[in-house]
């Protein structure tokens, strides 16, 4: 195997991440006119979410701004979203521009592997298998990127 197929591999990872990242947000947005993938299946409980507030922000005197559990929650998703897609777009611009940045950039190889690796261990707690479908395949690309890479 040559240094492009450990690039190619990379980059792979890179657009599982893009694409995750960027529907997931995508669909965040989505949702703050028409509320439809991240709202509750429950016809109750979205309206309970709209009239609560977070403890969390109690914490903070001062500010009158007092967003609902629904905002925080659209607010979550669509900034998880877009980190999950930043990741990925940052990791393919490196990767694009001189590839042999990835070895020269000290931990960067671990990194690109520790981040979907711990998307995948949240995702089978917490989420659902499509997930971590996505967050396998990343791990698995930069993971034969790097063994390719040397």
């Amino acid at each position: 195997m040559s240094f492009g197929d450990a690039q190619a591999w990379f980059i792979g990872g890179t657009i599982l991440m893009m694409l995750a990242g960027g529907g997931h947000a995508l669909l965040a947005v989505f949702d703050t006119a028409r509320p439809t993938f991240f709202t509750p299946i429950g016809d109750s409980a979205r309206p309970e979410m709209e009239g609560a507030g977070m403890r969390f922000r109690s914490l903070f005197p001062g500010d009158d701004a007092a967003p609902s559990i629904w905002r925080f929650w659209l607010g979550f998703n669509l900034s998880h979203g877009l980190g999950v897609f930043a990741f990925g777009l940052l990791c393919l611009l490196i990767a694009g521009h001189d590839f042999g940045l990835v070895e020269r950039i000290g931990g960067l190889r671990a990194l690109t592997i520790a981040i979907p690796a711990a998307y995948l261990a949240i995702s089978l707690v917490f989420w659902f298998y499509a997930i971590s479908l996505v967050a396998v395949g990343a791990t698995v690309c930069f993971i034969v990127s790097a063994v390719l890479a040397g």
